[in-house]
């Protein structure tokens, strides 16, 4: 005696919203399935009317028979395929982009069963459908294909009383081959069927499977999965410090996909941490100055502070540290400010955004930091470097520069 079971727990792709629209149909048909099995005359309608017989009843019928289901191992079967499948496609195409396949897929395999009935094949003539597993088998005909690479998560179990083993686990195995198995049994047990008398829906099946691939397809979805196979990748390998494979599958990534802006980071910061510092300096310059060219000026601050975080140096120019520091004082993070004003100046003490740079720091550093320890060291910086102009013409008005002690040493530049 042997046993064997297995069902899927979800695929090893990550979801970036709820699924919500997921769990309401699963709700929905989880409703139907008891109005139809204990309070039939609840409603002013036969349940019995939206399930779809080829040839008889509403045409609206082959919609709604997608809900409609015959037991409890009907329904959770089917509800446990829905979840797993569901989800990554609701969210990578939307809620209602969604919806649309999913009834269309549906759709298409009730209508192909109905060929299937009408032409007496497969000993099915004259039967009925109900059931999301038309839907079902088209979803996962779409997602072998959208999910290029993508792993499904089998859980199993191996009962062997006689031979004394009792084995169970879980075990990743690619969905393409996943589907391919699925396929196959499909084709093996419908080419049986006359003999077995088996009333599952092969039609369906096939069909809607068949439409989901077709679908795919015809969509571009096969470049859109390459290129999120290649971002997983590179998630996995970055997650496992394979940093340098990382840094390929990133730029495999982005050569499928050029203008994803936060793909092009995160490759800079697997540069960073892979050691090629020059590289992941110059993808943070492009960035910051893409953001403020932009008009995102607060996000470009964050990404100039993740890059100060790292110590990276960005070699802007005085005119973007300048945007960094006016910016950070209008926040009224001033101490961010005069980091950005120090750097400004002491990177470009002879232009004038520089020189501008340098009485900011005394300013900063005399009022809204409260260093005068700091505003005297600077203010013999100044004594010492600033030349005759007016910014020198200021600090001598406010601040007596004239009666600075011009001969001491000016601070160390870091």
């Amino acid at each position: 005696m042997y046993f064997f079971y297995f069902f899927p727990l979800g695929l090893d792709r990550r979801l970036d919203r709820r699924p919500v629209l997921t769990w309401s149909l699963m709700a929905l048909m989880t409703v139907a399935f008891v109005w139809m099995k204990y309070w039939p005359d609840l409603l002013p309608i036969d349940p019995w009317d939206l399930v779809f017989f080829p040839g008889d009843g509403p045409p609206w019928a082959v919609t709604t028979a997608i809900f409609m289901h015959a037991g409890w191992f009907h329904l959770l079967g089917n509800l446990l395929y829905f979840f797993v499948l569901a989800p990554p496609m609701e969210d990578r195409l939307g809620p209602w982009k969604f919806v649309f396949y999913l009834l269309l897929l549906g759709n298409f395999g009730n209508l192909v069963h109905g060929l299937v009935s009408a032409l007496d094949l497969l000993g099915q003539g004259g039967l009925g459908v109900m059931g999301a597993s038309g839907a079902i088998a088209g979803m996962l005909g779409f997602s072998m294909i959208r999910f290029y690479g993508a792993k499904v998560q089998v859980a199993w179990w191996v009962l062997a009383p006689l031979a004394g083993q009792n084995k169970a686990g879980k075990t990743p195995i690619p969905l393409a081959a996943a589907a391919v198995l699925w396929l196959l049994l499909q084709m093996v047990q419908a080419s049986l069927a006359p003999e077995t008398g088996a009333n599952v829906s092969f039609g369906a099946h096939l069909g809607g499977f068949a439409m989901g691939l077709v679908m795919a397809l015809a969509l571009g979805e096969l470049s859109a999965g390459k290129a999120e196979a290649a971002s997983d990748r590179a998630r996995r390998y970055f997650d496992a410090g394979h940093y340098h494979a990382a840094v390929g599958a990133w730029s495999e990534y982005l050569e499928m996909v050029p203008n994803d802006f936060e793909a092009r980071l995160e490759l800079g910061r697997t540069l960073k941490v892979a050691g090629q510092v020059a590289e992941s300096a110059q993808i943070f310059r492009h960035g910051f100055q893409r953001l403020f060219k932009a008009g995102r000026a607060d996000e470009a601050l964050v990404l100039y502070d993740e890059a100060t975080r790292s110590k990276l140096e960005l070699d802007l120019g005085p005119e973007d540290l300048s945007r960094v520091a006016v910016f950070k004082e209008k926040q009224l993070d001033y101490h961010g400010a005069l980091d950005a004003y120090r750097r400004l100046y002491e990177t470009y003490p002879k232009h004038s955004e520089g020189q501008r740079a340098l009485v900011r720091v005394i300013v900063l550093c005399h009022g809204k930091v409260g260093d005068q320890a700091a505003a005297d060291r600077w203010l013999r910086e100044a004594c010492l470097h600033l030349p005759a102009g007016s910014w020198r013409s200021f600090l001598e008005r406010e601040f007596k520069l004239s009666e600075a002690p011009c001969e001491e040493p000016a601070p160390t530049r870091s």
